[in-house]
């Protein structure tokens, strides 16, 4: 690259900057320049965090002093502690803690993560000075106290990541169709504020602290999270959530089943009716027996062990084996996710990219994916849902997932046509030999090499990729999370964000296998002239398009969970008194609620009684229904019947 002198073109400071940062992009898949931030619109899971790294990757280059190389390694490992650490959080969610305390506590710790990066770049002991003298206490202390606040927000993001979304789903009723209709819903609109979020960071926050500083930069997203934390606090107090306790470890009745079927290999398989299962009512939960994985039953053949396995135990073990097979189909969808958004910004930089008088950034088009996102969300859930549930023919998860594996296809593939026919103009308007023929100097960002291709043509894959989205990911965060048994419904979603971290580093791995294999002719070149990015792009599509046979192999032999005890009354009468009582401690949820859940059992049974007998003695117009979660104004009259009656067949 062209070193910057005092009479360099503002294209010159450019490519001084991409010199310096390509090898963060390389590492670390971001990638940033003089004008702004790249976002990297991954995963909403991702922005959170990598709107994070981003800034601070910035922040070790420019303020602190790391070379590039070595401020990417870090990140590398910090990056990896981020999608580990909601292991962590999940297993006290579901053992220990219950999912309400886990997110305060480790919001907590995660706000005071934020405030501890924010105070680095704030005091002046140890706010490290772009191009000037080492703060007081050393440019050591500097580095050492943020680093150690860096991994406290990996810690705090491990609590939050797997029991937000989860908890959300907490607030639906499982036995009503109603309401698990809802939480399909809920899901979709989760992801849909994500993105808003996420929007709103890279475009205002940054911006922010590349004109006002990394102290004030860092500050806003630490006071809004402060308040959060207070909202959520205050929901609490004002008992508007469903709190479910902690039901012990979920992989210590893993073992258990594992050990028990093992130990009764021999046996014949049990019948059904032959499992053991405590009398109804003494589980926190209830699974319904299937058909599937049946030597596992023979971990619950009654015997005399002083504590038998039971037949919910055998289903809780068969619907978390029974999600891994799509879990490492999701992760080649994941592994194939990268390359738009790491490969695309290059050619991106050497197109024509200009929008009226302006110039923008090869970055802001990935805005296409956002955009993507925001519009199939609300497309989806208010226009599709409605119609195939009108049609009698409702979208399964399973098909949902395969259908954004489809949908990335299609965006790959547009990528792929889009760098051919560029190959194919710069070859035909003899671009490439003008650029051999200015010498070794030259520098493919000046002008004169600026491709006469509009970078708005990449607006088509981003916005596919948007669009698979709001089809794979919300479908797998929704399957994770239901699909599992309810004692361990954390610990589902974070195998959901571990696809994730497994599909990034299948990315990397494929990268580094395909440049060893073309150590002359790079597919990937820095010079986006040369090289064959269609290639690459090709690659992945192949790739993908054999993970969708696989996952359509899969998903053909996959059996949904049953639900059990779903509600029977087609007045659903006794919603609101099982609502009230599902918050297990009302203000602050208890670990041990048995207490509370008896107490539930006996008002709902009143209830119930109660309900008959006014019905019995008042008529047809003393019926009433609840069409809220928390109780909703009591109505009347044939219309109400016919919905609830219509609601009981769905169920």
């Amino acid at each position: 690259m062209a070193q910057q002198k005092p009479e360099d073109t503002p294209h010159d400071a450019r490519a001084k900057s991409r010199d310096e940062f390509e090898s963060l992009d390389r590492e670390f898949g971001v990638k940033a320049e003089v004008e702004g931030l790249d976002d990297d619109p991954i995963l909403p899971h991702r922005k959170r965090m990598l709107f994070l790294a981003c800034a601070c990757i910035l922040d070790l280059k420019k303020v602190i002093g790391y070379p590039a190389d070595q401020a990417s390694q870090l990140l590398q490992v910090w990056k990896a502690t981020v999608y580990l650490t909601p292991l962590i959080g999940a297993y006290l969610a579901d053992a220990v803690m219950g999912r309400f305390w886990v997110i305060l506590v480790f919001s907590i710790i995660y706000f005071f993560g934020m405030l501890g990066i924010t105070l680095v770049n704030v005091i002046p002991a140890i706010k490290p000075i772009k191009g000037g003298p080492e703060p007081p206490a050393g440019i050591g202390a500097t580095k050492g106290v943020f680093w150690a606040f860096m991994y406290l927000t990996a810690l705090g993001s491990g609590g939050i990541k797997p029991c937000v979304s989860s908890f959300g789903g907490d607030q639906f009723k499982e036995s009503s169709a109603r309401e698990r209709k809802w939480r399909s819903s809920f899901f979709n609109w989760f992801y849909f504020v994500i993105n808003i979020g996420s929007l709103v960071a890279s475009t205002v926050v940054v911006g922010v602290q590349e004109n006002k500083g990394y102290g004030i930069g860092f500050g806003i997203p630490t006071i809004f999270f402060a308040v959060a934390i207070v909202a959520f606090i205050i929901g609490a107090l004002f008992k508007l959530y469903t709190c479910l306790p902690a039901e012990g470890s979920p992989f210590t009745r893993i073992w258990r089943v594992l050990k028990g079927a093992f130990a009764n290999r021999k046996q014949a398989l049990p019948q059904p009716n032959e499992l053991y299962e405590p009398p109804a009512g003494s589980l926190a939960f209830e699974m319904a027996h299937t058909n599937r994985m049946r030597a596992l039953d023979k971990a619950a053949i009654k015997g005399d062990a002083e504590k038998p396995v039971s037949r919910t135990e055998v289903e809780e073990t068969k619907a978390f084996l029974g999600i891994m097979p799509l879990f490492l189909c999701i992760c080649i969808y994941q592994m194939a996710y990268d390359p738009i958004f790491t490969l695309l910004p290059y050619p991106g930089d050497v197109m024509d990219r200009r929008m009226g008088n302006t110039e923008i950034p090869a970055s802001s088009i990935s805005f296409a994916n956002t955009f993507g996102v925001l519009f199939t969300v609300v497309f989806y859930d208010l226009v599709v849902v409605p119609l195939t549930n009108k049609i009698g023919r409702p979208i399964s998860m399973t098909f949902r997932i395969g259908l954004g594996f489809f949908v990335l296809i299609l965006a790959l593939i547009s990528a792929a046509l889009i760098e051919m026919s560029r190959y194919k103009l710069v070859r035909q308007i003899g671009l490439v030999d003008r650029f051999l023929a200015a010498g070794p100097d030259a520098d493919p960002l000046d002008p004169k090499f600026t491709q006469p291709m509009s970078i708005w043509v990449q607006f088509v894959p981003y916005f596919l990729v948007g669009v698979s989205e709001v089809f794979t990911n919300i479908g797998t965060m929704e399957l994770f999370y239901t699909q599992v048994s309810e004692g361990m419904r954390s610990l589902g979603t974070s195998f959901y964000l571990l696809t994730v971290a497994v599909g990034t580093y299948l990315a990397s791995a494929l990268n580094i296998i395909v440049a060893s294999a073309s150590p002359v002719d790079l597919w990937v070149a820095d010079n986006p002239l040369f090289g064959h990015y269609d290639w690459y792009f090709w690659l992945n599509a192949g790739i993908l398009a054999v993970g969708l046979g696989i996952y359509i192999l899969v998903a053909r032999t996959y059996t949904e969970k049953p639900v059990i005890n779903v509600d029977k009354d087609p007045f659903n009468r006794e919603t609101k008194v099982h609502s009230e009582l599902a918050n297990v401690s009302r203000v602050w949820p208890s670990i041990n609620s048995s207490s509370r859940m008896s107490e539930l059992r006996q008002r709902s049974n009143a209830s119930m009684i109660s309900s008959r007998g006014s019905a019995m003695s008042g008529g047809a117009g003393h019926l009433h229904g609840s069409n809220a979660k928390h109780g909703g104004m009591p109505v009347t009259g044939a219309g109400q019947f016919s919905r609830d009656v219509r609601d009981l067949d769905q169920v």
